[in-house]
């Protein structure tokens, strides 16, 4: 791979590290990866012109590379690469990284390849796959067996109250797919991890990780809803999305790709009527502080 990357971008590269599917090494003092990426060709090519506006509103960001044929990606046996240099110290992230992309990005026009708006129709098909395949994948996870059910109706709670309360979605911002509390600066930086979605979704998940992994308690998640100032609209967005079980069917999938043992679910077994009091109090806070209309979910409301 040294080879490939010395004669494709004209640099003298003396030692590289392979890690996961990356490969690292500096040169002229800085850091670089050349990455494998999964996303489609046209995919990549919004993103790059993505990364050119960012560049132009001097927002950080890590760089993306071009070859020395002008061209953001190298086929290296039938796999797609892109070199990236890393502008980051690779800490972890919080919540002023957050802020700062949301509050550098909002409305960014970009190519619709990359938008990720449409979350009823993909929390549907998801909840439809996991219906489909619990019957016959877990009877070697006890646990897993016994919460999919409970985990299926959030998520159908989830979708119909997004359904039921039709809204339109503004301030489009820079996102992730998924955000959690062990991201680095690197990740969280590096452009081939960007879609385009409302600004209530980095903030969503980043909530959900840090309550069941970190420290979140609700005094600070208030701090930051006032910071955000969000309106009736992104409430009930807020709401869904943090309805939305994604901590536990990102757990379940890689339990059942035996990434993880399944006890690593316990963590968020415990904290299950926790979350759900948490949810609570955000209704109530929504709904009788801050005087904004949104509806209720009975259930949530008598835990």
């Amino acid at each position: 791979m040294k080879n490939i990357i010395n004669f494709f971008y004209n640099f003298n590269v003396i030692e590289i590290y392979s890690i996961n599917n990356g490969y690292y090494f500096n040169y002229n003092n800085d850091s670089y990866v050349f990455m494998c990426c999964m996303r489609d060709l046209n995919e990549i090519n919004a993103i790059y012109n993505l990364y050119k506006e960012l560049k132009i509103r001097n927002v950080f960001v890590n760089d993306l590379i071009l070859n020395k044929n002008g061209q953001i990606v190298c086929i290296v046996d039938n796999k797609t690469f892109v070199l990236i240099k890393d502008n980051t110290k690779n800490n972890r992230i919080n919540m002023n990284d957050l802020l700062y992309i949301q509050n550098n990005t909002v409305n960014i026009k970009c190519d619709k390849k990359i938008f990720r708006n449409n979350w009823i129709k993909m929390w549907e098909i998801k909840i439809d796959y996991y219906e489909k395949n619990i019957n016959g994948s877990l009877k070697k996870y006890p646990l897993l067996n016994k919460f999919i059910d409970y985990y299926i109706g959030l998520g159908e709670n989830a979708i119909s109250y997004l359904s039921y309360n039709s809204v339109k979605k503004t301030n489009y911002v820079l996102s992730h797919k998924r955000i959690n509390i062990n991201n680095s600066t690197f990740d969280f930086y590096n452009p081939l991890n960007f879609i385009i979605d409302s600004r209530v979704r980095d903030f969503s998940e980043y909530v959900k990780t840090q309550f069941f992994y970190g420290t979140l308690s609700f005094d600070e998640f208030k701090r930051f809803v006032d910071y955000m100032n969000f309106s009736r609209e992104e409430c009930i967005l807020l709401i869904s999305r943090l309805l939305f079980p994604t901590y536990f069917f990102d757990l379940y999938d890689s339990i059942l790709n035996e990434e993880f043992p399944e006890e690593n679910i316990k963590n968020v077994l415990d904290k299950k009527d926790e979350y759900a009091n948490f949810l609570k109090n955000t209704f109530y806070y929504f709904i009788n502080i801050k005087k904004i209309n949104i509806p209720c979910i009975d259930w949530l409301i008598k835990y």
